[in-house]
């Protein structure tokens, strides 16, 4: 068996699997699914929740909500905004 090296961005790459029948991505979904450490992926996501909750332990519940309620009303007003103009 011979062995083809070839130097491809990971864009590159991205395009190119885009392109596979819908078969072949599920079959290269399965072989790269095999790879992933879970736990590994857990523990990162428990420290970085950790890591997130020890910087915001000062902050309430009710200031979240407040500023989570004002920024989406912000959102919204630009969304509706943009659409008015168009």
């Amino acid at each position: 068996m011979s062995i083809v090296s070839i130097d491809l961005s990971l864009e590159q790459l991205k395009k190119t699997l885009r392109r596979l029948p819908p078969a072949e991505k599920i079959a290269l979904w399965r072989m790269l699914d095999e790879d992933i450490d879970r736990p590994a992926i857990a523990r990162r996501f428990d420290e970085a929740l950790r890591v997130i909750r020890s910087a915001n332990a000062s902050v309430s519940e009710d200031e979240v909500m407040t500023d989570a309620l004002k920024a989406t009303h912000e959102v919204r007003a630009r969304r509706r905004h943009a659409k008015n103009r168009s």
